[in-house]
């Protein structure tokens, strides 16, 4: 059967196929295909490693407009897409290439045709004897995971039986960081060495929920079982290889907690102490719990001795091992001698532990020369104050213990402590150290004791006076 355009559906074909291709005012009766044209499929874009939307379709033509005539069935057209880099693969064929043959009525559609993983714009071409077309695509990234993160969930603890404060959140990105919508998120809940896990609300480890249009996802409640110990959930979505983890922890009822050691640690102001501190936690059935989270403080004034963990917090948290012990930070004193408090609590715990430490003075840094300095005795008679000196640090605290020495002067006018002109004495706990009794000799005149102590000196001036 012969079909013949009308004038006007003539004129309107030839302007589709350009300017160079004008119909006549009537269509021939015989008019053959010249021309391939390009029906649907182009300008496409489509996700990487998804289907397009539209198949490729051509049709058979000729340049004049006119309705083609005689046997279009049968014509073989080739659609070919780019070897390498954006592409894609039809679905008859696995390849970048398919052949199909145009019906009865020149048509030729070719078969699904689905972006490979390459992102970028490229175009697939579609050839036969009579010429060919190209369809412009692109494949891209926009709306397809690219990255999976832990937003919410993760780190808490609660007791067995419990349910969990916060429920587990996801959050879904392309390539391009932007929120991907209506992605699956299956959340799955593990089982820790000691039994612990847990379940969502309704019973189940596992769930499926779609992101929203910020890209998260947020999991049903989740209640702990009856074992206590730390465990992990886990969240993947559908072509990502990558998941996100939630760190969570179980803890028993009932928990008691305990300091390693109840002796008084010390550490020299400003240095560090010889060891962290450490708790252990146990169950009400006395069994060490692992993985709770022990939080160690100092308790300290504003001033005052006291320490802080490295790197100046006075607070720090710890988790228990599998012996239920969890271990601080190191501990670095002040510049301030004198004793303090830490303690070690733990969530679900009854009464802290607590430690008591102290910062002792640092080495003999100044002597300091006390009331006596400045006094006169007749010669032959006994001072009416005793020489004494304050030890100190660097940091200003009295040195206890320290040993000093008062010498006084071995010619000219002078005195003793009792038969010598040398005396040893250790300071008190306020760094105070005091002189026997100090008689002055039989020579007038005005001279110095001196107190030294690790290289730190001081004169005390004293005068013997005639009778």
């Amino acid at each position: 059967m012969i079909r013949v355009l009308a004038p006007l559906a003539c004129l309107v074909a030839a302007m589709s196929l350009g300017a160079g291709s004008a119909a006549s005012d009537t269509c021939p009766t015989s008019n053959a295909p010249n021309t391939l044209k390009l029906v649907a499929g182009t300008l496409q874009t489509a996700q990487l490693e998804h289907q397009f939307q539209a198949n490729f379709h051509v049709a058979l033509a000729n340049t004049n407009g006119c309705a083609v005539t005689g046997s279009l069935a049968g014509v073989t057209v080739k659609f070919a897409a780019p070897s390498s880099g954006a592409s894609g693969v039809f679905a008859s064929t696995g390849t970048t290439v398919a052949y199909v043959g145009t019906d009865a009525n020149g048509d030729a559609n070719a078969p699904a045709f689905t972006a490979n993983d390459t992102a970028g714009t490229y175009g697939v071409v579609g050839e036969s004897d009579f010429g060919s077309v190209r369809f412009s695509l692109a494949n891209t990234t926009s709306g397809l995971a690219a990255s999976i993160t832990a937003t919410e969930g993760g780190g808490q603890s609660v007791s067995v039986g419990a349910t969990y404060a916060s429920p587990l959140q996801v959050q879904v990105l392309d390539a391009g960081g932007n929120p991907v919508q209506g992605a699956t998120v299956t959340f799955a809940v593990g089982t820790g060495a000691s039994g612990a896990s847990a379940s969502f609300a309704g019973g189940g480890a596992q769930v499926s929920v779609t992101t929203n249009s910020a890209g998260r996802a947020t999991s049903p409640a989740l209640v702990a079982n009856a074992s206590s110990g730390p465990f992990t959930a886990m969240a993947s979505t559908t072509g990502l290889g990558t998941v996100a983890t939630f760190a969570l922890d179980n803890h028993a009822a009932a928990l008691a907690i305990s300091a390693s050691s109840t002796a008084v640690v010390t550490a020299t102001v400003g240095k560090r102490y010889a060891a962290p501190l450490q708790a252990q936690v146990r169950d009400a059935a006395d069994t060490p719990v692992e993985g709770a989270t022990v939080t160690f403080a100092i308790q300290q004034a504003t001033a005052g001795p006291g320490a802080s963990f490295v790197g100046g917090a006075t607070q720090a948290t710890a988790v228990t091992d599998a012996n239920g012990r969890a271990t601080s930070p190191a501990l670095v004193a002040n510049t301030t001698a004198g004793t303090f408090t830490a303690t070690a609590t733990v969530s679900g715990g009854a009464a802290a532990a607590s430690y008591a430490l102290r910062n002792v003075a640092g080495a003999p840094a100044t002597v300091t020369a006390g009331a006596a300095t400045g006094e006169t005795a007749t010669v032959g008679t006994r001072f009416p104050v005793r020489l004494a000196v304050t030890v100190a640090d660097a940091s200003k605290n009295a040195v206890a213990g320290a040993l000093v020495t008062f010498t006084a002067p071995a010619h000219g006018a002078s005195g003793r402590f009792g038969g010598s002109r040398v005396a040893r004495v250790r300071t008190d706990k306020n760094g105070i150290a005091v002189a026997p009794p100090f008689t002055a000799n039989g020579r007038v005149g005005g001279y110095a004791v001196i107190a030294s102590v690790s290289g730190a000196r001081a004169a005390i001036a004293l005068v013997n006076t005639r009778r």
